[in-house]
């Protein structure tokens, strides 16, 4: 294999990916990702539905800046050099109707289900890890920017109607999570039917109204990305909350009952959000504190380990050094010295 090519264009690529194809297939991909209008490349993709491209543009050509827009629905897994990870000059947003998908955005995997939407930015490097499309139905658009960059604002260009404070809001949303991926986001399913259905039939004005859709649709994707952010913060304050109030006491038998009490919870629901934002029941939560607290002072005091154990929560030397070497690997005396 050659991998001369391993930094080919300043984008580095995986080992797996190197590993899975040919480095006349990367230089090929690198070429329809970044010269779309002067190579023609014929992907191989086998399914049912539309697909317009810069090479098979169709009603695309009124709407120059909707770099893609497809809808598919395969039947069978099939090895398709297309879907190995690669880049496009544009925002990209797919909606799974069935079926479920395994990509990666970044080398991050990200498994996407039926009514799932996912958002991809024009720098960032997707596909499948595998090349290689998977059972099921979903539909897709590239937009094309006029300027939209990691440290640049977003700026759609000349045929969007969007207020220009909009469209930095909008980018700055878009740059705020490494990857996007909204759950359950059936409420923007209907854009993606309206959409086909002006591109199939182009009828009189067809390029209009899917110019407005789409502006509809970044409204609503907008309002969308704005209540997620903050979720994403009201999430982070409550659990840094709850990390504040049991690390001000570490020695405390702390109850859940009482926990959940301070933020106005029942157990349950507390005991679904704890775990839900960690990963971890509470319990396991409140033991992974006292942990750390205890890896600190390991680190940072000589104390012995008997006032150790005490001073982060445990109730004998003997449970501190159990616990420690379940969830470490190790005893806490061996950790001290390595």
């Amino acid at each position: 294999m050659n991998f001369v090519l391993y930094l080919f264009g300043g984008r580095s690529y995986n080992l797996l990916y190197l590993l899975q194809i040919s480095s006349k297939q990367i230089y090929t991909n690198h070429l329809k990702n970044n010269n779309l209008e002067k190579h023609n490349i014929k992907p191989f993709i086998e399914g049912q539905g539309v697909w317009w491209r810069p090479e098979k543009r169709g009603p695309l050509e009124s709407l120059p800046f909707v770099l893609q827009f497809g809808s598919m629905r395969f039947d069978k897994v099939r090895m398709d050099y297309t879907m190995y990870p690669h880049m496009h000059p544009g925002i990209g947003i797919r909606f799974i109707h069935s079926g479920k998908f395994k990509w990666t955005v970044e080398g991050k995997e990200i498994e996407l289900l039926p009514d799932d939407l996912s958002i991809i930015n024009p720098w960032q490097l997707y596909g499948s890890p595998y090349g290689k499309t998977e059972i099921g139905e979903y539909t897709w658009m590239v937009i094309k920017p006029k300027v939209f960059a990691v440290n640049i604002p977003l700026k759609l260009g000349p045929w969007t109607q969007l207020p220009d404070k909009f469209q930095e809001e909008f980018g700055l949303l878009l740059t705020r999570e490494d990857t996007i991926v909204l759950r359950n986001a059936r409420k923007l399913k209907k854009y993606f039917l309206e959409l086909k259905n002006e591109l199939c039939n182009q009828q009189v004005g067809y390029e209009i109204i899917a110019s407005n859709l789409i502006d509809n649709f970044f409204i609503d994707l907008y309002r969308h990305l704005s209540n997620r952010q903050m979720k994403i913060e009201k999430d982070y304050n409550f659990i840094e909350e709850l990390t504040q109030i049991i690390t001000k006491d570490l020695t405390k038998k702390w109850m859940i009952e009482d926990l959940s009490q301070n933020f106005g919870m029942g157990k349950t629901k507390f005991t679904e959000e704890v775990k839900k934002l960690t990963g971890y029941p509470p319990a396991s939560f409140i033991i992974n504190l006292r942990i750390d607290r205890s890896i600190e002072m390991l680190r940072e005091t000589q104390a012995n380990l008997s006032d150790i154990a005490y001073m982060s929560g445990f109730s004998s030397l003997q449970h501190f050094t159990s616990t420690f070497s379940n969830r470490i690997g190790i005893g806490p005396g061996k950790f001290r010295k390595s």
